[in-house]
């Protein structure tokens, strides 16, 4: 396609034949065929609408130049003008040319039908090649004028002197006189004018027999036997085209004159985009080159590897939604990061790797991390023991934990103090961990008779609340280092109460102690591994 057609690229040869030059901007038509800005490409005013919006260009755009340049030709005007080029290329684009007849109003209707059917703004409107253009052309010229048109082009056309009225008048008058000198020449001539006349009868028919047989040779058989003579076009090999890039394969077939279709472009994982991979017909094959060919040379071209866009808006998202979406949609390989943050509910994505927004190829893995929420840190169980229940929640959710089961289970309410709880006082668990409680025995009672302290008589074990007191004249630093161990007479065995890090201010420490009726239980206290103290609590039906 040249894409510059205008009358200043259309030259005439001395055999008045026309020829299109300047070729700098032409190229072969292809899907990336694309016009460059009007500025640089081709004049304004006769460049087509896809060339002025800078898009798509193929034959059809030229053949909308030529409709320029006939309206042109037979009014005078080009059919947009404006004083600066950028309004001309807005008319190009959006205005519907005026008829050359609004110019010109003894144009016949064809002549506006075709230069206008060649300027549809539509490429699809407009004629499919140049060929049709010029074959309607033909069919007006023996519609409007007759199958003799071209006997008597040059008469039409000639040049003529245009008279004004009084020589018109004087031309009259002399033609009169003229007409009156001739017949009196006929009256006088006599018999042996006739003769002369019929002679020249005759020249006048011979002339009309070698004018016509003459005529019949130009327009007939001379064209009928140049057809003949032509030189067809030669069939050529067919090169292997695979390998090479799409421009050097294109550039090739147009110097041969071979004609191709469009290219179709395939993703590729291992070649390069732009390069052909495939090409119908193969190497070697003979084809025709030309217009008359019957086949014409497919390739299949590269387009590189498949790529995708991680969406940029994933932050937050589902966890679960965007591992199906990067799967299924975008053909990706999702793999789950789990991690805390203090940011990022739990179950949402906190980032991507690569991250979001990044182009990536298909079927590449793509890290999502998944939000595990804030991360918990070990935190060391309070002692709930004599605490009322509201006590206990306060103390627990103080410290990021939560009460977990309440025994004896059945309850009528919260009543009493708790006496024990699980995890056991001073052991380190994860924040949110809930801590089961026990409440009091209601029936449990003390005796209040001046005993022992610590005697009570309850039925069944019972615990009961013992205070640890700092020994007197005790050299401690400012954390000690508290166990608390019970030795039970019944069972024979030990076991340990309580192991706990407490400040001085925390003494005296309330301990709860198992205690059997019946039977002796020995309670003992170390103090930074050292056994302060030991005392016997017993208890009794």
């Amino acid at each position: 396609i040249h894409r510059d057609i205008k009358p200043q690229n259309i030259l005439l040869t001395s055999d008045n034949v026309p020829k299109v030059s300047d070729f700098g901007i032409a190229r072969a038509a292809t899907t990336a065929t694309a016009t460059r800005k009007i500025d640089t490409v081709g004049s304004v005013h006769y460049a087509s609408p896809e060339q002025a919006r800078g898009g798509y260009t193929d034959e059809k755009s030229d053949i909308y130049s030529v409709g320029v340049t006939l309206f042109e030709m037979v009014t005078g005007h080009v059919p947009f003008d404006a004083d600066n080029p950028v309004t001309v290329a807005l008319k190009q684009i959006n205005d519907e040319p005026p008829k050359p007849s609004d110019f010109v109003p003894e144009l016949p209707e064809t002549i506006d039908n075709i230069i206008l059917r060649a300027m549809r703004k539509s490429k699809s409107e407009r004629y499919d090649s140049a060929l049709q253009m010029i074959a309607e052309l033909d069919h007006m010229k023996k519609g409007e004028l007759g199958e003799n048109y071209s006997n008597n082009w040059d008469t039409q056309f000639a040049t003529r002197v245009i008279m004004n009225t009084e020589e018109e008048a004087l031309a009259g008058k002399k033609d009169k006189k003229n007409k009156k000198d001739k017949k009196k020449d006929r009256k006088d001539s006599g018999k042996p004018k006739k003769s002369l006349g019929v002679a020249a009868l005759y020249v006048v028919l011979l002339g009309a027999i070698i004018g016509a047989l003459w005529l019949t040779y130009v327009h007939v058989i001379g064209p009928f036997i140049a057809t003949i003579l032509e030189p067809k076009n030669p069939d050529v090999e067919l090169k292997n085209y695979v390998g090479m890039t799409l421009d050097e394969a294109i550039t090739d077939l147009t110097m041969l004159n071979i004609p191709f279709e469009e290219p179709v472009y395939e993703y590729h994982d291992t070649i390069e985009k732009g390069i052909v991979m495939e090409q119908s017909p193969a190497a070697g094959m003979e084809v025709k080159t030309g217009t008359d060919a019957m086949t014409k040379v497919k390739l299949v071209v590269s387009n590189g590897k498949q790529e995708v866009e991680i969406p940029k808006d994933l932050k937050f998202a589902d966890f679960l939604e965007t591992m199906i979406y990067l799967r299924d949609e975008l053909k990706l390989k999702p793999v789950e990061v789990a991690e805390y943050s203090d940011e990022v509910a739990l179950g949402r994505v906190i980032k991507t790797e690569p991250e979001m927004g990044s182009i990536v190829q298909v079927g590449s893995q793509v890290k999502v991390y998944k939000s595990l929420g804030p991360e918990l840190e070990f935190v060391t169980v309070p002692d709930l023991s004599g605490c009322t229940y509201d006590e206990a929640k306060h103390l627990l959710l103080s410290l990021n934990l939560s009460i977990g089961r309440i025994f004896p289970e059945g309850r009528d309410g919260y009543k009493g103090l708790i006496i024990n709880q699980e995890p056991k006082p001073g052991d380190t668990v994860k924040e949110l961990t809930p801590v089961n409680i026990y409440f009091q025995d209601e029936q449990t009672q003390a005796t209040g008779d001046g005993g022992e302290s610590g005697y009570v008589s309850v039925p069944g074990d019972v615990r009961i609340t013992e205070h640890i007191n700092l020994p007197d004249g005790g050299q401690f630093g400012d954390t000690i280092f508290l166990e608390v161990y019970t030795f039970y007479e019944k069972t024979g065995e030990e076991t340990l109460q309580l192991r706990v890090n407490l400040k001085k201010t925390d003494f005296p420490k309330s301990v709860l102690i198992p205690v059997t009726p019946g039977y002796k239980t020995t309670m003992k206290v170390y103090m930074d591994n050292k056994l302060q103290y030991q005392k016997d609590i017993y208890s009794r039906q």
